[in-house]
């Protein structure tokens, strides 16, 4: 009796390593990203119409096509395209350096 009550217990434990086993593994899953809509510009080609290159990381955020010194206010261009600047998709979000470095 003492050793059909170590068996099940065992068999327990090896099921849970199982299903926890599964669980991470499905959940370490990338998703894809759809980047028909902005593709990345080749790392350190510089873009038409900007001062500086675009170094670009597969699922971060673009980083500024130019110098921000003296232009910290990024919405007053972005929100609205003014000077052909592209316009921002998300005008809600605010801190923009929180992203674009």
């Amino acid at each position: 009796m003492v050793r059909c009550q170590k068996t099940a217990k065992v068999l327990l434990l090896m099921l849970l390593v199982l299903m926890l086993s599964a669980l991470v593994l499905t959940g370490c899953q990338s998703q894809p990203v759809d980047q028909s809509a902005n593709p990345p510009a080749p790392v350190g080609e510089k873009e038409p119409g900007t001062a500086m290159g675009s170094a670009t990381v597969e699922g971060f955020p673009p980083p500024a096509s130019h110098a921000i010194e003296g232009r910290e206010n990024c919405g007053t261009c972005h929100n609205e395209g003014v000077g052909g600047a592209p316009k921002t998709p998300h005008p809600e979000l605010t801190v923009c350096r929180q992203c674009h470095v």
